[in-house]
């Protein structure tokens, strides 16, 4: 498990959610970006992202951009919170980066920004995490803007921002 600290928030990335965006890593020149949303729970300021959606045949992707469906991922962040008793929420969204060392896009920081700002959060806050072919990029999202931090496959740390 990864765990990581920003601002208040301390959080917490399952091995298995980890496993599943590396598996998608843009390792071939020819691998398109894949992606989808980010689920888990908030307990206090402690957030676990336990499950990730991955992509579907209705998503769009090319090299160097992902769209993910919107009506799948609603009915795959519905099913998780229904069948949870309610616990298990939309935390945010990955995608992958054709780069070593990721950053978000314009348009992924357009993308980010537009969820926050348009959706009705269980939580003040999103998540975007970019896996990229030799690390993440974890950023996160509240009125205060955008933090964000790299961090190198080499090592799972307790990072703090």
């Amino acid at each position: 498990m990864m765990e990581i600290q920003i601002e208040e928030y301390q959080i917490y990335i399952l091995d298995s959610v980890l496993e599943i965006m590396g598996n998608y890593k843009q390792t071939d020149r020819k691998s398109p970006e894949a992606g989808g949303v980010l689920l888990g729970q908030v307990k206090n300021n402690r957030v676990y992202i336990m499950k990730v959606s991955t992509p579907s045949i209705r998503d769009r992707s090319s090299r160097t951009s992902f769209i993910r469906n919107k009506k799948v991922a609603q009915s795959i962040i519905d099913y998780e919170f229904t069948n949870s008793k309610k616990k298990t929420i939309y935390l945010g969204e990955w995608h992958t980066h054709p780069e070593k060392h990721p950053k978000p896009s314009g348009v992924d920081l357009k993308m980010i920004f537009d969820q926050y700002k348009r959706n009705n959060l269980n939580e003040p806050f999103l998540l975007l995490i970019i896996q990229g072919t030799g690390g993440l990029y974890i950023g996160f999202v509240n009125n205060n803007g955008l933090t964000g931090i790299n961090i190198n496959d080499q090592f799972h740390c307790k990072c703090k921002s």
